[in-house]
């Protein structure tokens, strides 16, 4: 029996299993949600999506999810060379799920880059979790180079919120591949209202050498960026609340120009003046009775309501009306607080008694006429019927006996 087809078949087989490593075990993209792993109640924090194993990535789709009940999902932005937001990003904190899209026109993504910020807040303890989903997609000319998602979790713990750290998001660079990011450590979510009209931009252009820079800062979404820096931070001043931009133009010594847009969103002024108002005071308490409070803001818009009674905070609230029907007999004191988006407040009180019984009757002959007017119109009418039958019998008998004589 000759061994050479036995020979021929473990060659294969050899050969088979190194190259299956090249070929069908070759790694794609991933997509990796990155964070904190432990944060207190009430503090609000940030989770990065990055990349890796790109390739020439120019458009991103994020679909996951997060623990709705310990986390509030405040937003998100685009980072590195992903700053063109798409169509149908959106978030639904009840079902605790998001979809982040961003796209660029110039530079592609390669290796490891950060994609995406999302800013959450830790509602209470618990564990969490931030997850992606596999129906992501991370795009190269459209084909789709992703092969797996990650998780992070998350112990929501109870305790003091640590103080907020702005966050600046750098990309990292592939040798030869141009990079360039733009972000504000003052007002870091493009997403979010900032009470705060000095804003600090910083930015970092990689891969490309730079002949000159220029920024700008106004209310057009797309610039011009006209004034040279020889730096890499800057500092603007808003001179009004809305909705500004940061403007980036980079001239590189190929006489090549790239620009990048960042949108910076902001509310000093209060909410319009509340006054609250209850439908009805001196009344019984458990009686239907509602507490109204609605205001206006002109920029960022009303985000929650606080309502005291007696300086003890009974609920935090989105509707526009409380019902004070299950509240016990008793005078409150009550004030609510209005919170715009970007944190500013206005306050409104008023005042409302419940009583515990109906109040008693009084002798006052007024209420007692006004109280008993049906019963005397009943009776005056019975008396007038009586007097005209009275002297119907009497007419009647004259008559009788005027006929008998």
């Amino acid at each position: 029996m000759s061994l050479r087809p036995f020979l021929k078949a473990i060659v294969a087989l050899i050969v088979t299993g190194l190259l299956l490593p090249v070929s069908v075990f070759a790694a794609g993209a991933t997509a990796t949600p990155t964070g904190p792993k432990t944060v207190t109640v009430g503090q609000t924090f940030r989770v990065t999506l990055t990349l890796s194993n790109a390739k020439d990535v120019d458009t991103i789709r994020m679909n996951g999810s997060f623990t709705q009940d310990l986390l509030e999902y405040k937003g998100s932005a685009p980072a590195g060379v992903f700053q063109n937001i798409s169509p149908g990003t959106f978030f639904d904190q009840a079902k605790g799920i998001f979809s982040f899209g961003a796209f660029t026109l110039s530079s592609h993504a390669n290796g490891s880059a950060a994609i995406a910020v999302l800013t959450f807040r830790a509602k209470k303890a618990g564990d969490a979790y931030v997850q992606l989903t596999t129906n992501s997609r991370i795009l190269s000319a459209g084909e789709d180079q992703l092969a797996g998602t990650g998780r992070l979790n998350i112990k929501v713990e109870e305790g003091t919120p640590k103080p907020e750290q702005p966050q600046v998001i750098s990309p990292i660079a592939t040798p030869g591949k141009l990079e360039i990011s733009l972000q504000s450590s003052s007002h870091p979510d493009p997403n979010l209202w900032y009470a705060n009209r000095n804003v600090a931009v910083e930015w970092v252009v990689q891969g490309k050498e730079v002949d000159k820079i220029y920024v700008g800062f106004d209310q057009a979404p797309e610039g011009p960026a006209e004034t040279q820096k020889d730096s890499s931070n800057t500092f603007f001043i808003a001179t009004e609340d809305g909705v500004w931009y940061a403007h980036l133009k980079v001239v590189f010594k190929d006489r090549s120009i790239e620009t990048v847009d960042l949108r910076v969103q902001i509310d000093t002024q209060a909410p319009h003046a509340i006054v609250p108002i209850a439908d009805q005071t001196n009344i019984i308490a458990g009686n239907p009775n509602v507490l109204r409070f609605a205001t206006l803001d002109d920029a960022s818009g009303i985000d929650h309501y606080d309502i005291y009674f007696n300086n003890i905070l009974v609920t935090s609230t989105r509707a526009i009306a409380y019902s004070l029907a299950s509240l016990a007999a008793g005078t409150y004191d009550i004030r609510v607080v209005a919170f715009d988006r970007a944190g500013n407040t206005a306050t409104g009180n008023t005042s409302v008694t419940l009583l515990s019984s109906e109040a008693p009757i009084t002798s006052n002959t007024l209420y007692w006429l006004q109280d008993m007017w049906p019963y005397l119109l009943l009776a005056a009418l019975l008396l007038v019927m009586g007097l005209l039958a009275w002297w119907f019998w009497i007419v009647g008998k004259r008559r009788k006996g005027k006929r008998k004589k």
